[in-house]
């Protein structure tokens, strides 16, 4: 039978190459749970900015057709004209083309929300496949450690103690590490998406200093041309909103301890009165709304700078906090090994001991007697 001591130095080499593989993936596990816990936010996310699409897209099939029934209908018009209502056929018309107009814009917004999403959930599937790799490599590797453990050490050792003692302080430095992990981890998202956000608020931003330059040009005679190309600017601005305003709903479900930024419009205007009803008055109003809406993003950045670099903080913190875990682990680990070794030597010891000293009988009388048995008188 092959000892238990040959079995140890036959298992060193492997020993050795195990605990470093698993000492390099210990982190594998919690982050994937933390991608997956992203990755359903995201498909439930997509699933109903999806749904929103579709229905602005009925809607705003519906508007096309009431904005057609009176801009394509010749005999619409001059029945209106005949009755003496030619104004209000005019009405009519602007109000049917202000609402396809303000459905294409809304329909818009809640395209580039979807394309967004689709962006992150697939940039989050690469990321997925990464951890999955690594956690299978980890738990193969854990399983490896088990089993060469368990061929060695079949249940418990009370004969000895401090092995067991070894083994239970290494099982709570693993506990602890995940811990840390796992908190790690869940800071590492939130950093994550707050800086997402941050991208997104500095996008508005743009938007709207070019927004306003092209307001101040429409004030002092830009005509249609500034007033469309102002209007196409503010959407794309409210459409970079649109997505913080998402990331702000992940971050509200994820960590609903953090603050949010506060309000966030943006003056997006309309077709009628910016294009069609053009004039300075319109101008003048439109560009403090603008104005307002930059200083509502530059408060949104601000904070949103502040809480980026709190989280960078905590994250540095639990960055070493998971070191300090994982050399404590390390070297609970070293201690098990070693008490493991130090039983398996003990029980070799003892074993040659008990061979060697065989049982041999007294030589000679018992203690208090002679060697010749007594005389006795008659």
């Amino acid at each position: 039978m092959i000892s238990i001591q040959s079995k140890v130095h036959k298992a060193a080499s492997q020993h050795a190459q195990l605990l470093q593989g698993v000492a390099e993936t210990d982190h594998a596990p919690s982050q994937l749970q933390q991608q997956d816990a992203y990755l359903k936010d995201l498909k439930a996310q997509e699933t109903n900015t999806s749904k929103r699409v579709e229905d602005l897209r009925k809607k705003t099939a519906v508007e096309l057709k009431g904005h057609k029934k009176y801009s394509e209908s010749t005999f619409r018009r001059f029945t209106h004209k005949a009755s003496g209502r030619k104004e209000r056929f005019c009405e009519k018309a602007a109000k049917e083309e202000r609402k396809y107009f303000d459905a294409i814009q809304e329909q818009k917004t809640a395209e580039d929300e979807l394309a967004y999403v689709r962006q992150l959930r697939s940039e989050a599937e690469v990321q997925r496949q990464k951890f999955d790799r690594d956690t299978t490599r980890h738990n193969h590797l854990q399983q490896q450690l088990d089993q060469l453990y368990n061929s060695i050490f079949a249940g418990q050792t009370p004969e000895f103690p401090e092995e067991d003692r070894k083994e239970e302080a290494c099982n709570a430095a693993c506990q602890q590490m995940q811990s840390i992990h796992q908190e790690l981890e869940k800071e590492r998202h939130v950093l994550f998406l707050f800086r997402q956000t941050s991208t997104k608020l500095s996008e508005a931003r743009n938007y709207l200093d070019d927004a306003h330059g092209m307001s101040q040009w429409d004030m002092f005679g830009g005509g249609a041309m500034a007033s469309m190309q102002k209007r196409n600017l503010l959407e794309l601005a409210e459409s970079s909103i649109q997505q913080v305003r998402m990331l702000q709903q992940q971050l509200q479900q994820f960590a609903p301890h953090l603050p949010d930024l506060g309000q966030l419009n943006i003056a997006c205007g309309s077709i009628w009165g910016d294009v069609v009803f053009d004039n300075i008055f319109s101008d003048m109003e439109m560009h403090d709304k603008i104005k307002d809406s930059e200083a509502q993003v530059d408060r949104a950045g601000h904070k949103c700078g502040k809480l980026v670099r709190e989280s960078e903080q905590r994250e540095q913190r639990l960055l070493g906090d998971a070191r300090d875990a994982n050399e404590r682990l390390k070297d609970a680990r070293i201690e098990l090994q070693r008490a493991r070794e130090m039983a398996f030597k003990g029980i070799l010891e003892g074993h040659g001991r008990v061979q060697q000293h065989t049982y041999q009988p007294p030589v000679g009388a018992p203690p208090g007697y002679d060697t010749a048995p007594p005389a006795y008188s008659t």
